[in-house]
């Protein structure tokens, strides 16, 4: 079937205009008395004046800077700015320019209202606000006259800056009385701990006490321990020696030749014993060969042993000499290096008793030198920043004056008429916005567009709400169409059996069955109805009489379940619910064989189901029959609902499953459908039957409509 007359709904503001109508005119009249006193205030004309100050992002130094006016970050500066802008509305600053202009001979406040109330309304009326992008912040005022404008707000900018100009280095005369006072301070006491330095360094004998000094009573302390260590050594040494001494008579190797050796390398032994070695071999030539009675050999041995005796005399006197002196040497270094270690330890403990009132005297001048540079460091700092005071305090610092206010001469203001129209303008289009955007917000479905993307099918048929005489024609026109549709399905499936089943409770699939019922049969064709909503069983039909429940639960035969109804004037055959509708549909094998005898017996047989969405035995009935066609209500069902319905579908899986929209509103289905339908019903084009031009007939039909409205009220 050809859904091309409806091409989507779109949102039409008149169209939404009409269908809410008195939303619209409230919220027209709403607007419209809340925007009159604002219109009345705010559209007073006025005059304005303001002035320019920059605020710079460095101080503008006169000789050098210092971090405690220096901006570390954006934010600060931006903070600055925030507080210079309150600055400006301060109480104190406002009085010191009203004080001015009086001396000047301006009074501007008023003589109903005291000094303080007239400056706490300034603070309300003088605006503060920073020009993007740039450095200037503005003060600007407005007032209903112009006198005396232009020099309140020059004297509030003057008083600012002068109080800008004494606060930006805050209490500089008072700091810098205290940094003289604390400088005073620092040189007497660096004086006094001079003078002590100077006592310490007599008694220490120092002259020098930087931070890289040693103490030399240290250095002095260590030599003598070590000459004090050196000499209990040597005494041991020579103790050792001369205890050695005596016990081998031997001197040892450190003290370099032996007495062995002295008596060898002698030289008056050395010749007496070459003497005797030489007569005593005379002597040993002389005697050889002589018996022991010869007179000669005798003498000659006498001789031989007097001249052995005098070697031997000697060389023991000689060793007995040696012997004495080299003990006595070895005593005299003993004796030499007692009294060494003797001398060297008196004068290590003399200074190790004056070890510690040495180190006390020197740590001491050593803490006073430090006092000293920490002192002259901190008189080095008072004075750089008595300088900085000194001359800094009358830089220019942040802030500067750009541009002074100027006389107003010109009023400002939009006015009272312009604001007026504003706010008629903006009734108007919130009083069409308004119910545009309900329409927009509104997630029911409203045309076969919108049903068949949701469904993902092509609809095979939709029928216009019906609501006058010709929109019921043009709803004949619909279903004769629908039943054109269900003519050519049945010839080319073979199939004769249709099922309706609705989303909700509201779709009107009996009155969809009942309508396609009668035109079939208009076309010759044998039509039965059956009515399985157990939901919501049909009025139509008599609830006496036995129906389908009576027959599947075995209390009637197929034969007497039969009945007809009046239908549009015409007698139709069906089948009603029955009266056994407290369990439902029963017995499907017993349903499956009344389908098949129903449908051998007639050319339709069209069957009215239980909402898909509410009841279980849509699905049973569904699951049964094969096929199904969702019936959708426009304006009933939402999208949630009908893709719940959708998923509902695949998963029964039938083996065909049509579309139909029901009471689709004539002027929310958008497109061209009423032309189509004036066309239809006239048999002429729309241009000849139209009298009036759109606008005129859009002006009419709501004039209608609201006489219709009053008249029902």
């Amino acid at each position: 079937m050809d859904t091309s007359q409806l091409p989507g709904r779109g949102i039409k503001p008149l169209l939404s205009l009409r269908q809410h109508l008195r939303l619209s005119a409230t919220i027209w009249l709403l607007v419209l008395l809340a925007g009159l006193p604002v219109a009345w205030i705010k559209g007073q004309s006025y005059y304005a004046a303001e002035s320019v100050f920059q605020v710079a992002p460095n101080y503008m130094k006169t000789l050098s800077t210092d971090k405690e006016v220096e901006f570390q970050s954006n934010s600060q500066y931006r903070e600055f700015v925030n507080h210079l802008s309150t600055t400006v509305r301060r109480y104190d600053v406002i009085q010191r320019a009203l004080q001015k202009l009086r001396e000047g001979g301006t009074e501007v406040q008023p003589k109903a209202l005291s000094e303080r109330k007239f400056i706490e309304q300034l603070q309300k009326l003088v605006a503060v606000r920073a020009v993007p992008d740039t450095y200037m912040v503005r003060i600007a005022m407005e007032s209903p006259t112009p006198e005396t404008l232009s020099d309140l707000v020059n004297a509030i900018t003057q008083s600012f800056l002068e109080t800008t100009k004494g606060e930006q280095i805050f209490g500089s005369v008072e700091r810098l009385q205290m940094l003289e006072a604390n400088a005073a301070k620092l040189r007497e006491e660096i004086t006094q701990l001079e003078a002590q330095r100077v006592h310490f360094s007599e008694l220490l004998g120092l002259t020098t006490f930087g931070e890289n000094t040693i103490n030399p009573y240290d250095s002095t302390l260590a030599q003598a321990r070590e000459k004090s260590t050196v000499a209990a050594i040597e005494r041991a040494q020579t103790e050792a020696t001369l205890q050695a001494f005596l016990t081998q008579r031997e001197t040892p190797t450190s003290l370099g030749r032996s007495l062995m050796e002295m008596r060898l390398q002698d030289n008056g032994l050395q010749a007496l014993r070459n003497e005797v070695v030489k007569r005593s071999e005379e002597l040993r030539r002389s005697t050889a060969g002589l018996e022991e009675k010869h007179p000669a050999k005798k003498p000659a041995l006498e001789e031989f042993e007097a001249i052995n005796q005098r070697l031997k005399s000697s060389e023991s006197d000689f060793e007995k000499a040696a012997y004495d002196n080299v003990k006595t040497r070895l005593t005299g270094s003993v004796q030499q290096s007692r009294q060494v270690q003797a001398q060297v330890q008196s004068r290590l403990e003399q200074l190790e008793s004056q070890a510690a009132s040495y180190a006390r005297n020197f740590q001491q001048a050593m803490r006073i030198t430090a006092d000293i540079h920490k002192r002259e460091q901190e008189l080095k700092e008072l004075r750089d920043r008595l300088n900085f005071l000194q001359n800094e305090r009358g830089a220019m610092g942040f802030v500067r004056l750009v541009t002074p206010a100027m006389a107003a001469e010109s009023p400002l203001g939009v006015g009272k008429t312009k604001m007026l129209l504003l706010v008629l303008v903006l009734a108007c289009v919130l009083a069409v916005a308004a119910p545009v955007a309900l329409d927009m917000l509104d997630r029911r479905i409203g045309t076969v567009n919108e049903a068949e993307k949701l469904m993902g099918i092509p609809a095979a048929g939709w029928q216009l709400q019906v609501a006058d005489l010709p929109s019921r024609l043009y709803a004949r026109e619909q279903t004769r169409r629908f039943a054109s549709t269900l003519m050519r399905n049945q010839a080319r499936s073979g199939k004769n059996v249709f099922s309706f089943s609705s989303v909700r409770t509201l779709g009107g699939g009996g009155t969809v069955v009942l309508d396609t019922a009668a035109v079939l049969q208009q076309l010759g064709w044998r039509v039965l109805v059956v009515d399985a909503n157990s939901f919501a069983p049909s009025q139509a039909f008599s609830l006496l009489a036995p129906g389908l429940t009576d027959y599947l639960s075995g209390d009637a035969e197929l034969d007497a379940i039969a009945q007809s109804l009046v239908h549009q004037e015409q007698t139709l055959s069906g089948v009603g619910f029955g009266s056994v509708q407290a369990f439902g549909i029963q017995r499907l094998d017993r349903l499956k064989q009344a389908v098949s005898n129903w449908s051998a017996a007639h050319d339709f047989v069209l069957i009215d189901l239980p909402p898909l969405l509410l009841s279980a035995d849509a699905e049973l009935l569904i699951d049964a029959l094969g096929q199904v066609f969702l019936v959708l209500e426009a304006q009933a069902v939402s999208r949630g609902e009908v893709m719940r319905a959708k998923r509902l579908l695949e998963k029964l899986d039938p083996e065909a499953v049509g579309l139909f929209v029901n009471n689709i509103p004539l002027f929310d289905g958008g497109g061209y459908m009423k032309e189509v339908m004036v066309e239809t019903l006239s048999g002429r084009k729309l241009s000849d039957f139209m009298s009036l031009s759109r606008l005129r007939l859009e002006i009419e039909l709501l004039r209608a409509q609201w006489v219709q409205r009053r008249h029902r009220q």
